[in-house]
């Protein structure tokens, strides 16, 4: 099992997590880039088809269709605990993933009203929904690491729906892209915007949406939840199940800057602290990380 991070860009207890792991068969690897790129690596051994059947590879993250179909059940599971009718959901998105998986919870019938895209400062995906702007910006270093992302690798399954699931027409989409020129067109976007709406927070709106939550609630929560939480505010929507994606003590720093206090880890997670890391730090390359995954395998 190989595990890629963006070396330095996450927090240290997110990043111990998963390097103090002691298992012999488990490599981290820290790239040298932010998330973008280590899933453009992930993408590109995938297209390897010699490489990638030659290790038998596959991915756990939302690359994967099962995680995407596992997350879906965070939508059926607020519905029958709430007991209401559409419902709409605000969703921490940087991948696309979590939020595709209620859209497809809606598409299998559940009533779901509408679904927020709450992103960051790198907020490509709010553009895109608010105005089809989907041009890639330099991914920004935030307080909400798991969000610094530009191309989500959901929103072309997005893209291959709204086209009626046309797979020729989603590849010259992909095209321009990757050229970082597309625009999404009217009729596109008025199909999008029937299921989704979008709101962005910028860094200290994040922190006071931290603050005041806890002040009202005595809860504290990680900026990932403080993006989803801020997007729904923004938007007016009250009645609102915001998914909560991260335990706050992985983000110590973003909530001391807020309200002077952090979450402990959970005592079961507490070891970790005080554990050795093991990781391997490479270039941005994807034949250094094949390498390296040969060399292991």
């Amino acid at each position: 099992m190989f595990v890629l991070h963006p070396n330095n860009r996450i927090s240290s207890v997110q990043r111990k997590l998963m390097t103090t792991v002691e298992e012999k068969n488990v490599f981290n690897i820290a790239i040298d880039g932010n998330f973008d790129d280590c899933q453009n690596i992930v993408k590109q051994m995938f297209s390897d088809l010699e490489f990638s059947k030659s290790i038998n590879m596959s991915g756990v993250n939302s690359i994967n269709w099962a995680r995407i179909i596992a997350q879906a059940v965070y939508y059926f599971y607020s519905y029958f605990k709430l007991g209401k009718e559409n419902i709409s959901f605000s969703v921490p998105t940087g991948n696309f993933g979590d939020v595709f998986a209620g859209y497809l919870a809606k598409k299998m019938g559940l009533p779901i009203d509408k679904l927020i895209v709450a992103t960051n400062e790198n907020d490509i995906l709010h553009r895109a929904i608010s105005k089809g702007d989907y041009v890639s910006k330099e991914v920004r270093e935030t307080i909400s690491p798991s969000m610094d992302i530009q191309l989500a690798s959901n929103f072309e399954r997005l893209i291959y729906y709204i086209n009626n699931s046309d797979s020729e027409k989603t590849a010259d989409i992909m095209k321009k892209i990757k050229q970082n020129t597309y625009q999404i067109d009217k009729q596109s976007l008025e199909i999008i915007q029937k299921d989704f709406l979008s709101e962005s927070c910028n860094e200290e709106e994040t922190l006071n949406i931290i603050k005041k939550n806890y002040e009202e609630n005595n809860m504290i929560l990680d900026p990932h939840t403080a993006v989803g939480v801020g997007a729904a505010k923004k938007l007016s929507f009250n009645d609102c199940v915001v998914l909560s994606t991260a335990h706050p003590c992985k983000f110590p720093d973003a909530t001391n800057n807020a309200i002077n206090k952090h979450e402990k880890l959970p005592q079961e997670l507490r070891y970790v602290l005080d554990k050795d890391e093991n990781f391997q730090v490479l270039k941005n390359n994807t034949e250094d990380v094949k390498n390296f995954v040969k060399s292991k395998v």
